[in-house]
């Protein structure tokens, strides 16, 4: 059994990780930060992107993704997505295109391996929904792990192909959280606790 002080100590890491997470930009009023889904509601409004996008400008991100944690990911972030954007990827929440590029620019830096396999691609006017599966290595601290994980991202691009919003939606839990020591603990912990019974 987990001593009590660890757990509280672990649910207030995890609670201040989460928060701090989706909570990345401020509201107009510079009070209270917007969590993620006012985000992307609201991105919903301000990007609404253009249906004249073709099959090429669509693969082109296909294959980005496909190639995640290669040397190249950063240079071809800046190529794919535009200056004005809205990325949310359950991880970080940002309009700079700069951050965006950086972020995956990082994970080859880091020596993170990922392997994404597109399952369905489905399209309806400006909007694009991939559904994807993705297997990643990474290391939190010292130890290399493994992670699976399913998940989809909507996408919308602007008339010159660029990508202008970016929405995952995905088990960072289950991909990412679980497997930092401590924390890790804590998420999985509360994965079992709303499991679905055999």
């Amino acid at each position: 059994m987990l001593n009590p002080k660890v757990l509280r100590v672990t649910a207030t890491a995890f609670a201040a990780l989460v928060i701090s997470a989706c909570a990345t930009i401020s509201s107009d009023d510079n009070t209270q930060p917007l969590l993620y889904p006012e985000l992307y509601r609201q991105a919903l409004t301000s990007y609404p992107g253009s249906a004249s996008v073709s099959d090429q400008t669509v693969q082109r991100f296909v294959d980005f993704l496909a190639d995640l944690g290669s040397p190249t990911s950063g240079k071809v972030a800046d190529e794919v997505y535009a200056r004005d954007l809205h990325f949310s990827d359950a991880l970080m929440v940002t309009n700079d295109k700069q951050a965006v590029v950086n972020h995956f620019a990082s994970l080859s830096d880091a020596g993170t391996e990922v392997d994404v396999e597109i399952h369905q691609i489905l399209r309806q006017g400006a909007d694009v929904y991939l559904i994807w599966s993705m297997q990643a290595r990474f290391k939190p601290l010292r130890r290399e792990v493994s992670s699976d994980t399913l998940g989809a991202t909507h996408v919308r691009f602007d008339s010159a192909g660029k990508v202008v919003l970016h929405q995952d939606f995905w088990d960072s839990g289950l991909g990412f959280y679980s497997h930092i020591p401590v924390l890790g603990a804590g998420v999985r912990a509360v994965g079992r606790r709303f499991a679905a019974e055999p």
